[in-house]
């Protein structure tokens, strides 16, 4: 059953990779239609991940458990909250380049909190399959980041100095 959730969860995030690459290189356009296949994909392949790291959870809480809970609950804060200022940034008819709040520090703070997420869930399922897949997920965000910069780089003539002053 492993194995079927695995590829679920592998599946849905090389779809959201590629969905990244093709619109680097303009295959796809950022139509809703695009997007909202992106967030259902991530969902299932979170859920899928979620599934595998916390099926066959320890009879007891350790340490190991603290600090996965720990940098989990990070991962999600950083998602969330710098989701809601770029959310917030859309709708509110501003546009350009998010540089405040969280922001302010992190060029990326929802891809951190992604990498923190899969680095916490398998030290707090304590699953030795998630832990190493984790590496592979992440290896996927760095690639989305990379290809989000590039496009950044060329829509925002600011993001260069934006970049000089912000971490990760």
């Amino acid at each position: 059953m492993y194995y079927v959730f695995f590829a679920i969860a592998f599946v849905c995030f090389v779809f959201h990779t590629t969905m990244h690459v093709l619109e680097h290189f303009e295959k796809v356009s950022g139509r809703k239609s695009i997007y909202a296949a992106i967030g259902v994909s991530m969902l299932l392949g979170w859920s899928s991940y979620f599934y595998i790291s916390f099926s066959s959870l320890p009879a007891s809480f350790s340490v190991f458990n603290l600090i996965g809970l720990i940098v989990l609950i990070a991962g999600f804060y950083l998602f969330f909250v710098s989701q809601n200022k770029v959310h917030k940034r859309m709708h509110s008819g501003k546009g350009g380049l998010v540089t405040d709040g969280i922001y302010r520090r992190l060029r990326h703070p929802m891809y951190l909190g992604e990498i923190l997420m899969f680095i916490g869930t398998p030290i707090l399922g304590q699953s030795m399959l998630t832990l190493f897949l984790s590496p592979i997920f992440i290896v996927q965000i760095l690639i989305w980041r990379y290809f989000e910069e590039q496009k950044l780089v060329a829509e925002f003539p600011e993001y260069s100095e934006y970049k000089k002053r912000t971490l990760f």
